[in-house]
């Protein structure tokens, strides 16, 4: 019995520690007169990255105790990504219209694919070194830099609601927000894998899809509840930099600390089918500059279809 519960409060905290990011995200956003969409870039897209960030440094650390993790690490990120620009926009896409400004659309589509484009260089001989880590980390800085500078202020907006409500007190509910997100997804993951465990539901089936969904609960939740909230342009924002997040900072850390081997199956298969469904998904998005219902299912049917691909060839 304790099973299914751990399941429902993991999923209630995520509700709530969502609300409570969001709901700090629009307050700093108005107080300080910038936009939604480079909140969700880069606080939240930082934040919700945590699991992602927490894996690859433990898995360095017990690299260098002897313990091979490298497949989880990179896998790990990877899948992440791979769910992202597919599944979870797919389902927050179910409930809205994702509308996206054609400057922010070429500057995100080129950051997430210029990023898959430096892991394919670091990866490309099967290791990412400790210097490659490093060179990770300096791109994720420059692009973090260029958000920065790229961010125009739009002009505090006028409301003596939100002027009342100091700036600390919203970096509390977003920090605050996040934990609970954090705590919550592991109650739910572990509570969805013992449960498919009783279920006797294939480990693959478990490993691709339920800890694939799982360590992309925080950008789902914190993303949907934005979309629900009348914040899509924070849910855009939070979902795209997330990638960038997973990709370049969480994977170039461990990296930098123990260096990462890179099996030869992701080279030539996930990374290759993450790319094409990444620049499907920027296309869907080019057309009139949002992303619709019929276009959210679609994303839905590719990764439907990849994770089928993986069981069948079992890669």
């Amino acid at each position: 019995m304790a099973h299914p519960l751990f399941l429902i409060i993991g999923l209630v905290g995520l509700w709530i520690g969502s609300g409570l990011v969001v709901d700090g995200a629009k307050g700093l956003a108005r107080k300080f007169g910038i936009s939604e969409l480079f909140i969700g870039l880069t606080i939240a897209s930082i934040g919700t990255s945590i699991p992602e960030i927490s894996v690859s440094l433990i898995g360095a650390l017990d690299r260098l105790k002897g313990i091979e993790t490298s497949g989880v690490v990179v896998g790990n990120a990877l899948g992440s990504i791979l769910n992202q620009v597919t599944l979870i926009i797919g389902l927050v896409g179910l409930f809205t219209v994702l509308t996206i400004s054609k400057r922010e659309w070429k500057r995100e589509g080129f950051s997430l694919l210029a990023s898959l484009g430096v892991f394919a260089l670091v990866a490309w001989d099967g290791y990412i070194s400790h210097l490659e880590g490093f060179f990770m980390i300096i791109v994720f800085i420059i692009y973090f830099f260029i958000l920065i500078s790229s961010e125009k202020r739009a002009g505090v907006i006028h409301n003596s609601k939100e002027k009342k409500i100091s700036a600390f007190l919203m970096i509390l509910s977003i920090i605050f927000g996040l934990a609970i997100v954090i705590f919550s997804s592991e109650f739910t993951i572990g509570g969805a894998l013992e449960l498919a465990e009783m279920w006797n539901i294939k480990e693959s089936l478990i490993g691709i899809v339920i800890i694939g969904l799982g360590t992309g609960l925080p950008e789902l939740m914190v993303s949907l509840r934005a979309v629900l909230k009348g914040s899509i342009s924070f849910s855009v924002g939070n979902l795209l930099g997330s990638n960038v997040v997973d990709l370049l900072f969480s994977l170039g850390l461990g990296a930098s600390i123990s260096g990462f081997l890179v099996n030869s199956n992701i080279i030539l298969f996930d990374l290759p089918m993450l790319i094409l469904m990444t620049s499907v998904m920027l296309l869907l998005f080019r057309t009139n500059l949002k992303l619709e219902r019929k276009e959210s299912l679609i994303l839905i049917l590719i990764y439907i279809t990849y994770v089928g691909i993986k069981i069948f060839l079992r890669l």
